[in-house]
């Protein structure tokens, strides 16, 4: 389950309360803000109603189950009804819109070749030597959004990318991030990825003791390493 007892529970009463600012459907997904603390952007998935919210708890909140709330009580608007009606308007118009949109909310990533996976993921990795909470961020932010979704030389940037911060490969938790790309890798089964973790293993098997326990378990298909 997604969300427990007590996220429900709080989620609804922040729904009841009138606490959702607004929420939008755009295709399969909610778009919204909550009021918490403070104003939370929080965006939900409407396959499998997984969300990510702006909030320190960051995935599957109370400000998501909020929006979730207002969908199922119909409190939502229209977005692809929105864009429909954008259809009318003129190139000058549109292009009016366009750059307050993004000159007001800073998105200016839209116009360059950046993959927001992967530097959120780098950027939550830098973190961590900072404040050492930040790995229990790192770890339900690979579990819910990232392993899934990351090309398979993204999984290995993020290895790379922990061996840069000189973080601990002994520490539990480091062990269950570590463990999550290496599930998905192994996986995938993709040769060519995993000749590159072995090479990248070589290099740190200090710190990436845990690939041989891998390789072992997978020995039976991974004939060119034998």
């Amino acid at each position: 389950m997604k969300y427990d007892s007590r996220v429900v529970e709080r989620g609804k009463a922040y729904y009841k309360n009138n606490l959702v600012k607004y929420c939008i459907k755009f295709g399969d997904h909610l778009f919204g803000e909550v009021f918490g603390s403070e104003l939370y952007r929080v965006k939900v998935d409407l396959k499998d109603h997984s969300s990510i919210c702006s909030c320190p708890y960051r995935f599957n909140c109370k400000h998501g189950y909020a929006l979730i709330e207002a969908y199922k009580n119909n409190n939502y608007i229209d977005g692809d009804e929105i864009f429909n009606n954008l259809k009318n308007k003129s190139k000058e118009e549109l292009l009016d819109i366009l750059k307050e949109l993004v000159v007001k909310n800073y998105l200016w990533d839209y116009f360059v070749d950046v993959d927001s996976l992967i530097y959120r993921a780098i950027g939550i990795i830098k973190l961590i030597p900072i404040e050492k909470k930040h790995i229990f961020t790192l770890i339900s932010f690979l579990r819910n959004c990232f392993v899934k979704n990351a090309k398979d030389e993204e999984l290995l940037r993020v290895i790379v990318e922990m061996l840069k911060m000189d973080l601990d490969f002994n520490d539990s938790n480091i062990i269950e991030a570590l463990t999550l790309i290496l599930d998905e890798i192994f996986e995938r089964k993709n040769k060519e990825t995993i000749k590159k973790l072995v090479d990248l293993y070589k290099k740190n098997r200090k710190e990436l003791w845990l690939v041989q326990d891998y390789l072992i378990e997978n020995w039976d298909y991974l004939d060119e390493f034998k």
